[in-house]
């Protein structure tokens, strides 16, 4: 079933970070630079801060594999996917000892709308394989012995291996080690005292702890940009507000999306797209906020009312938070919210619900039954129905984010983005209608007139491509790229004193901006275009004086 709810994906084109992780990135296409994936490490342009080697070594035998097919790469998240689902239902068997809840469990969280942005997005596949081998890592160490004689078992090295695997492939599982404490702790797995319990899952601990080592050694940091306006208070409220949309999610999953609106003028990610005044009006009185912190104190009650009587409640509510933990902004990343970050929690969600439905389904009371077995047919074409439609909308980039702008479309940065993608397809009409539409939300945005000069250009209309740019330069007159496209304008039309003035202060800027490199690629590539009459040595010349100048 899984397999016909993710049936449309196989010819999905690339889409969002694919560009990133696999068109574009030279690392992955020799399997030579495997030493570089450890140390060394250089990520994509656009995706500083990440830092997951197997997740390359993976893009690169894919690569490898498949080149720029899409087609190998589907198979191959599929694959991943089904993996995932087989040892949910493996765990959940082990925990509940019943093949009912086990089968809906599995059913239920391979249908699950919310993994569609996941493993048809195929950059997050990749992610999801990461978040596969702690279900794998979490499945063994459930078959190790309750004491420090499971350091001679078999399982509990496998289970080591697969969390070394999970951690380097995906940031996300760093939490393996406190959902396996945490599963000690419901289950009373230890026999002695809590201290031995951490004797025990200490290398898993150890794994993470060379994990962040190894980031630091890399990059000299291990954040991934900062707090809501350098406010930990405020980036706080929003993130109270996004556990409620976590579960509600979880719940309702019709609107999808990789730009959730969180509360009016406040999004998935990008800060510079929020409203200004909504974040810093924010409050501990808010209805979203203050719903989320009751629902938060509710399920703090269930868990602790099921302690003794059923752990398995406690268990549930406890994983689904813990592996929430690395993207509540304790430690400041670029992301507020996003879908992919519920795959592995989801797993207990689908959990409660099938233990829920078998209730039901067990019942004698026919009519109860008769409600339960209507309610297990809606959700799983419900399920389905939603994955199918979600899957269709990353057929390609342009479909995507035709859905992203619908689902939030008071997003100046989405509506841009819209227009880049109607750019590159030549769609230049509906481009320049996308950014008009983006400017009519931020008016003072120096990028979004600098974009609209390209559909222009593309549509001969030299003159407004001309005013666009002097607008993105009025708006920021340090803006090294809108003078030399400008300079490239001017040359277009042979008015060369002004072209030379704009290149000379596009290279210049580039300069005092420390983009050297760039200058000394971007002047020779300018000289070749419009002065290919330029003889070599004065092209040269021309070129050895900038660099000497810098």
């Amino acid at each position: 079933m899984t397999l016909c709810a993710f049936g449309n994906i196989y010819f999905n084109d690339f889409v969002l970070d694919d560009i990133d992780f696999i068109v574009n990135w030279p690392l992955i296409r020799d399997l030579r630079n495997i030493p570089k994936f450890f140390i060394g490490y250089t990520p994509p342009v656009g995706q500083e801060g990440v830092y997951s080697p197997l997740k390359t070594l993976i893009h690169a035998i894919n690569y490898n594999l498949f080149k720029e097919n899409p087609f190998g790469y589907h198979v191959i998240a599929i694959a991943i996917h089904l993996l995932g689902t087989v040892f949910a239902y493996k765990i959940i068997s082990l925990l509940t000892k019943n093949n009912l809840v086990s089968f809906l469990s599995a059913l239920f969280f391979g249908l699950h709308p919310v993994h569609a942005g996941v493993i048809t997005n195929l950059t997050g596949s990749v992610d999801a394989a990461g978040m596969a081998f702690m279900f794998i890592a979490f499945y063994y160490y459930m078959q190790t012995s309750a004491d420090t004689s499971a350091f001679k078992e078999k399982s509990y090295w496998k289970s080591i291996v697969f969390a070394f695997l999970a951690v380097y492939t995906h940031e996300l599982v760093i939490t393996l080690p406190l959902v396996i404490f945490w599963y000690d702790l419901c289950f009373k797995r230890y026999r002695k005292s809590v201290t031995e319990c951490a004797i025990r899952v200490a290398p898993f601990f150890l794994i993470v702890g060379t994990y962040v080592i190894a980031k630091f050694l890399n990059f000299g940091t291990i954040l991934r940009g900062g707090y809501l306006y350098d406010n930990f208070i405020l980036t706080q409220l929003v993130i109270i507000k996004a556990l409620w949309k976590y579960v509600m999610i979880c719940f309702f999953p019709f609107k999808l999306t990789h730009n959730h609106v969180i509360s009016p003028g406040i999004y998935s990610f990008s800060f510079d797209d929020f409203d200004k005044a909504s974040v810093l009006s924010q409050s501990f009185f808010e209805w979203k906020v203050i719903l989320s912190i009751c629902l938060l104190i509710g399920l703090l009650y269930w868990a602790i009312k099921s302690w003794k009587k059923n752990p398995l409640i406690t268990f549930s509510i406890g994983w689904f938070y813990i592996c929430l933990l690395p993207v509540l902004q304790l430690v400041p990343s670029a992301v507020l919210f996003a879908e992919r970050y519920l795959y592995p929690g989801s797993m207990t969600f689908c959990l409660l619900l099938a233990l829920c439905l078998s209730k039901g389904l067990e019942q004698a009371n026919k009519s109860i039954k008769t409600l339960s077995v209507l309610f297990f047919i809606f959700c799983v074409i419900f399920y389905s129905g939603r994955t199918w439609m979600r899957s269709a909308d990353f057929k390609d980039e342009i479909t995507l984010f035709e859905t992203v702008v619908k689902a939030n479309p008071k997003s100046a940065l989405m509506r841009t983005d819209l227009g880049v993608v109607y750019t590159r397809f030549e769609q230049n009409q509906k481009a320049l209608n996308s950014f008009h539409e983006a400017l009519k939300i931020r008016q003072d945005d120096a990028d979004i007139y600098f974009l609209m000069s390209e559909p222009y250009i593309q549509l001969n209309d030299h003159d407004k491509a001309r005013e666009a740019l002097l607008k993105a330069i009025e708006l920021n007159p340090d803006y090294a790229d809108a003078y030399y496209n400008l300079a490239g304008l001017y040359a277009m039309s042979e008015e060369e004193d002004k072209a030379m003035a704009a290149i000379n202060t596009s290279m210049n800027l580039y300069h005092t901006q420390g983009r050297d490199q760039e200058a000394t690629e971007y002047l020779a590539v300018f000289l070749n275009y419009f002065y290919p009459e330029l003889n070599k040595e004065l092209m040269e010349g021309l070129i050895q004086e900038m660099i000497e100048k810098q």
